[in-house]
């Protein structure tokens, strides 16, 4: 199993046949929206939901990296985890694992910019945010498999 112990688990979906292409698997797409729903549950999880952006905050994704694994088949179940790799300032670095029983499909890295609404800049988030992370800085240091990539980078372990 490739699953890390005490990751919060962000998605729980069934693969519809509306997500896959005319290669008979989950289109390149609909990894991007189920990481971007594990996102937003993650971003619940911390108190920057609904209620947090109607009072005029949020973070706004910057730059995403996706990396496909497995071949993923319509009616397939996919569990998402997230992991928190960094939280500086403004900054919220995550790392998805999409998974297909019970093992790596997809990762999916993003970078999230916390934003003032009102003035669409980039600020630090409330410090209840930054305490509501506390628990999920020691992920942190667990090994994120692919974190960093670049496109075309070759694996360097053997």
């Amino acid at each position: 199993m490739n699953t890390i112990p005490d990751l919060p688990q962000t998605g729980d979906m069934m693969v519809p046949p509306e997500w896959t292409d005319y290669n008979g698997h989950m289109n390149e797409a609909f990894y991007l929206v189920a990481a971007a729903e594990a996102t937003d549950r993650f971003l619940d999880m911390i108190g920057a939901g609904p209620a947090y952006v109607a009072a005029g905050r949020s973070f706004f994704t910057v730059e995403t990296h996706i990396r496909y694994l497995a071949e993923v088949e319509s009616g397939t179940r996919l569990i998402v985890t997230t992991q928190l790799l960094g939280a500086e300032g403004k900054r919220l670095h995550l790392f998805h694992r999409i998974l297909r029983h019970q093992e790596l499909a997809a990762t999916v890295e993003t970078l999230l910019i916390h934003t003032d609404l009102t003035s669409r800049r980039a600020c630090p988030p409330n410090p209840a945010i930054a305490e509501a992370l506390a628990p999920f800085a020691a992920h942190s240091a667990l090994h994120a498999e692919g974190a960093g990539r670049f496109v075309g980078q070759r694996s360097h372990s053997k």
